[in-house]
């Protein structure tokens, strides 16, 4: 597993990474600052942000390779949501778990850590807290248009609670519960949200998804599809989602659909598709054959529920490991038709 901490100077990222990888087993910590302490040293160098982003990508494939650590926690600062994904993208040929957050603190706070660590001239202490609010508003905006990381308020916590934070976001339960026949109402007042927020962009809106399936067990989460003309669409749609408390998770895998989350537990995903791609074929296609089939719906139901019990704490697996019979139960509907 690898994770990614993004956030503004002086908020306690390379803190929050040691306090992080203690949760594990083994894991290293690369503090992106360290590994490139370069003289002269230039902020916006497009050349030195490549070459430190290769050299992380080499020290982790390295100690993989070697077999000496397979966990590891990257602290930077990160101003686009570009730039967060080019490291994503690099690493992710190395592990397929990778994670990525973003700290943020009202400025009293982040100022009050920086006065407090800050050993060196005045000039420096002046340089921080001026730079801290610059990044603030870049990440800000930047949030609007991509991924900059899963916001953690570290207000008034510890850097030991804030790592526990994010460990429980990235162990959270995996619970399948029987189906609730309130599960379409929530969908609907969901869905009439999403469609105001995002007006002439949402072609269509389906609840997908188990909990789509009458009688289907589930994870309690509403799974909403979005239908977009095209997927670059769902860059204009992000601000407007998060309004509505969503976040976009920009995994490396979804090359055809975009993720959202929202709710801590979660409450509802919402992917956005493409009108003319097989995503939303995929979905649609899907939830259709386990309406249709009560065999089928069987078969999915019991994998459902030893998962549950296999992977718990580890969604990732979870679903990764529904994989080959969510593509034969297609396969199976489809060769019908």
């Amino acid at each position: 597993m690898i994770v990614i901490i993004n956030g503004p100077c002086g908020i306690g990222k390379t803190s929050v990474a040691w306090e992080l990888i203690g949760h594990f087993d083994r894991a290293m910590m690369l503090d992106g600052d360290y590994v490139q302490a370069i003289h002269p040293f230039e902020i916006y160098d497009e050349a030195r942000i490549t070459y430190l982003y290769q050299t992380l990508a080499h020290l982790v494939g390295y100690h993989m390779e070697q077999g000496s650590y397979t966990n590891f926690v990257i602290n930077y600062v990160f101003e686009t949501p570009e730039s967060l994904a080019k490291l994503r993208h690099m690493i992710a040929e190395l592990d397929a778990e990778v994670y990525a957050y973003r700290l943020v603190a009202s400025d009293e706070a982040i100022a009050a850590r920086i006065r407090q660590r800050e050993q060196a001239s005045d000039a420096s202490m002046r340089w921080h807290l001026k730079r801290f609010k610059e990044l603030i508003a870049i990440q800000d905006e930047a949030s609007a248009r991509g991924d900059m990381g899963l916001v953690i308020d570290t207000s008034n916590r510890s850097a030991v609670e804030v790592a526990d934070a994010i460990w429980e976001d990235l162990h959270e339960a995996v619970e399948v519960v029987p189906y609730d026949p309130a599960w379409p109402d929530l969908f609907e007042e969901e869905r009439a949200a999403v469609a105001a927020a995002l007006g002439d962009l949402a072609q269509e809106i389906h609840h997908v998804g188990s909990t789509a399936i009458p009688g289907l067990s589930a994870k309690p989460i509403i799974d909403i599809a979005v239908v977009v003309r095209h997927l670059d669409d769902a860059i204009p749609c992000i601000a407007p989602l998060q309004a509505l408390g969503y976040a976009f998770v920009d995994y490396p895998e979804n090359t055809a659909r975009r993720f959202f989350r929202k709710g801590k537990p979660r409450t509802h995903h919402l992917h956005i598709v493409a009108a003319a791609g097989k995503e939303l074929a995929n979905l649609l296609d899907f939830g259709a054959a386990l309406r249709a089939d009560p065999d089928l719906l069987q078969q999915y139901q019991d994998l459902k529920h030893r998962l549950a019990v296999q992977y718990q704490r580890d969604r990732a697996k979870y679903s990764k490991s529904k994989g080959d019979l969510i593509r034969g139960i297609l396969e199976t509907w489809r060769g019908r038709q």
